[in-house]
């Protein structure tokens, strides 16, 4: 492709941005559906044990104890996961909790890879836990982790509008602004979308 080409097409997008992003907006929610659509952020979470056959009869035990499970719930907020390595046990330094992502499936990857960072020998990794905001369902149209959950209700229903937010759902990052651009830049991340819109 040479280089006049590359300016075409590059133009183009630009212009197809240009139409789209007001569509997209208005797809978006504003501040009174997300808080709809988000949890308290201090509020009751659930925990769920994952069973899995190559974690130790002991090891299992403890991780369906419900002092244990009151215990991570109230220390790793949502969206959360806890991945360990099977061979070296639960109380080894390859236990690894991912806490307040936007979602379950960032936690568990960011868990998972801690684990398999640190895990000397035995089996591959496994995620035995996963910390959720109490009722959550699968197929949410909008998930934000507590912090973001917090900013919401909290410094963005007092910004003027316009406003914006996002977030990242890679490292649970996020960021407000003025403007969607504003909020993107905030959040700091390159995978940053906007998510909330007024």
């Amino acid at each position: 492709m040479n280089l006049s080409s590359h300016l075409r097409h590059a133009g183009f997008g630009i212009a197809l941005s240009a139409i789209a992003l007001p569509a997209m907006a208005q797809d978006l929610p504003d501040l009174r559906e997300a808080r709809r659509l988000t949890f308290a952020p201090d509020g009751a979470v659930e925990v769920e044990y994952i069973p899995d056959d190559s974690v130790s009869a002991s090891d299992a035990a403890l991780l369906q104890m419900d002092l244990f499970q009151q215990q991570i719930g109230a220390s790793v907020p949502y969206y959360g996961a806890v991945a360990m390595a099977p061979g070296m046990g639960l109380q080894s330094e390859a236990t690894v909790a991912g806490a307040n992502f936007h979602d379950e499936d960032n936690a568990r990857a960011f868990a998972l890879a801690g684990c398999e960072e640190l895990r000397r020998d035995g089996p591959d990794c496994v995620v035995v836990m996963v910390i959720r905001p109490d009722g959550w369902e699968p197929g949410r149209a909008l998930q934000l982790n507590t912090e973001a959950t917090a900013a919401l209700r909290g410094a963005y229903r007092r910004m003027g509008r316009p406003r914006a937010m996002a977030i990242s759902d890679a490292t649970g990052q996020w960021g407000i602004g003025e403007t969607g651009q504003a909020a993107v830049s905030e959040c700091g991340e390159s995978d940053c979308r906007v998510v909330v819109i007024d």
